[in-house]
């Protein structure tokens, strides 16, 4: 029977909920120390992660200790945005806690759930660095008491590098030596990044230089070159070695090396958070194409073509209207999706984020690495989330799909989301940081299908456009899988997108390496998730009727931004029955 209302029992139940509260509370301050010391303790000093393999041995043991923790919480009793960051703690303890056994042949340099296999790559190189570099973009030195913090701002640097280069040695003891392929594009990446860093490194120095002695700014010099310079020269001498090259398998792909057929196994259920199999992922990717193709046939015919998609497609690259050949005019095209979408938002989404958005060119240093670009969240010196498109390649060929892309990208994907998060209040930091693939890939790739849904897609080009973008994405399913776990050459991946991913040579060679020598298993998060969403949507639909409201829905999804998705589901069944 239940203890009547100000019983004994009753108050014991009180103090037992509050007791549980504190201790996740106190859980997810340990986890975000983990995440990020400096900020945890409130210190300004910038930092520079740690990669090497003692840190991320006690960062596996330190999440093993918080599973145990969180194991004896019970979420019922704790609040709802309490409930949803344990589970956002849980979610990154237990990827943590395989990143030790994996290290060798996964690694996951900034602890945000990117298993990476090759340091000098256009991930764990490029965008890694990209990111110190941003940090780093905040520094100054304040005259010559502070050259010394600044100093060890240089040695942390270095060490970062030295460790990237010490991982890929490491790496090649144990028999796990990049790809011939993927080892001709990292060493290019790798003298623009030192160029990069330097040119960041060198503006701190400006920036500062009224306030620092000619003895301060000689060792600044002499320590940059001692720290930094000599960090790169490292990556360099162990990716130049001619034993080195010699061993450099013309294959690609996980599966390859010792170990890696479990580990990619891994990997797909990381980036998916679904209990699926890479040769089920394949047979999805295949079934998948077949209905985009059937799409594309309908579309077609309808505007009286009765050519191939890709022979459309280079009808449309003769059109000045879907071409842009500058940074200036791809950002206009762009916009115009933008300003088509930004009446409609509020009528299908709840909160909408207050941060504005924009777009804006890649850094030329990354842009020969990647095919399309990235979405940069809000900073605190940087209020508008951007999203950073590759002039480079986009410049090269028809447009069509850009509206897809920005609704991917920015209102209503990667930017409410991510945006949305940040501003949510009530939610700890940790919570609005995690990010896992499944979620914020599947949300951005489900908004782009949204809206279509409601009407974003208004000329036929621009749909055919949204079914490339479909096709493109569907293509990694079975490329993905293909090179890691069933034993695909390269040239077997490149002939299947060549026919079916609308992309160019140069985006076809990037994109075939990142699944196969970077980020392996990370693109099967789009359209998996994107699919766990509609199907979700749908099965709502049909059980709450003419009580199904679509604004709820996104407003219950966004909620649990982040997290693995059979979470999200449980959390958006109870919140819609309710």
């Amino acid at each position: 029977m239940a203890a009547a209302p100000g019983t004994t029992e009753q108050r014991a139940d009180a103090v037992a909920g509050t007791a549980q509260e504190a201790e996740a509370r106190a859980i997810l301050d340990d986890a975000w120390r983990i995440v990020d010391p400096g900020a945890a303790e409130g210190h300004v000093e910038l930092t520079i992660p740690d990669v090497g393999p003692e840190a991320v041995a006690r960062r596996a043991r330190a999440a093993r200790a918080l599973l145990a923790r969180i194991a004896e919480v019970d979420p019922a009793s704790l609040p709802m945005p309490l409930s949803l960051d344990l589970a956002a703690a849980a979610a990154m303890a237990e990827r943590w806690d395989v990143d030790d056994d994996d290290y060798w042949l996964t690694f996951d340099p900034m602890g945000i759930g990117f298993p990476s296999m090759f340091a000098p790559s256009a991930y764990s190189g490029g965008f890694l660095l990209g990111s110190v570099h941003e940090t780093l973009t905040r520094a100054s030195i304040d005259g010559d008491a502070d050259v010394a913090r600044h100093v060890r701002l240089l040695a942390d640097y270095g060490r970062l590098v030295r460790q990237l280069a010490d991982r890929t040695a490491g790496q090649a003891e144990r028999g796990i030596v990049m790809p011939a392929r993927q080892l001709a594009t990292a060493i290019p990446l790798v003298q623009a990044l030192q160029q990069a860093g330097r040119a960041v490194l060198d503006g701190v120095v400006e920036r500062s230089r009224a306030s620092l002695s000619e003895a301060s700014l000689a060792q600044i010099e002499e320590r940059t070159v001692a720290e930094v310079d000599a960090a790169f020269a490292a990556v360099l001498a162990v990716l130049e070695a001619p034993d080195y090259a010699a061993r450099a398998p013309e294959r690609v792909g996980l599966g390859q090396f010792p170990g890696g057929h479990d580990a990619y196994e891994r990997t797909v259920r990381i980036h998916t958070t679904q209990d699926l199999s890479a040769q089920e992922v394949h047979d999805r990717g295949l079934a998948r194409m077949a209905r985009i193709l059937g799409e594309m046939r309908e579309l077609m015919s309808s505007q009286g073509f009765d050519g191939t998609p890709q022979e459309y497609l280079e009808r449309l690259a003769d059109d000045p209207a879907w071409r842009a050949h500058d940074a200036e005019g791809i950002a206009a095209h762009f916009q115009r999706a933008i300003d088509r979408i930004e009446p409609e938002l509020a009528a299908h989404f709840g909160r909408l984020p207050s941060a504005p958005y924009a777009v804006d060119a890649v850094p030329d240093a990354v842009a020969g690495s990647m095919t399309f670009g990235y979405y940069a969240a809000p900073q605190p010196d940087r209020e508008v989330g951007v999203y950073l498109f590759n002039a480079r390649h986009l410049a090269k060929a028809a447009l069509p799909h850009i509206a897809a892309l920005t609704y991917h990208e920015l209102m209503p994907g990667h930017h409410l989301d991510i945006a949305g998060k940040q501003e949510s209040t009530g939610r700890h930091a940790l919570g609005q940081h995690l990010s896992l693939s499944a979620f914020s890939e599947g949300w951005a790739e489900y908004a782009a299908r949204y809206a279509g849904e409601i009407g974003m897609y208004v000329e036929p080009e621009e749909r055919f456009g949204r079914l490339m973008m479909d096709a493109f994405l569907t293509s990694r399913l079975v490329v993905d899988t293909g090179m890691n776990a069933l034993g695909w050459e390269l040239e077997r991946a490149r002939d299947y997108m060549r026919e079916h991913a609308f992309l160019g040579e140069a985006e076809i060679a990037s994109e075939t390496l990142r699944y196969s020598c970077d980020i392996p298993g990370q693109a099967l998060a789009y359209k998996l998730g994107d699919d766990f969403f509609f199907d979700l949507r749908e099965e709502l639909r049909a059980a709450l009727g003419d009580g199904f409201d679509v604004r709820a829905f996104h407003e219950a999804v966004l909620a649990a931004a982040g997290l693995p998705l059979p979470f999200v589901a449980e959390h958006v069944r109870r919140e819609l029955a309710a």
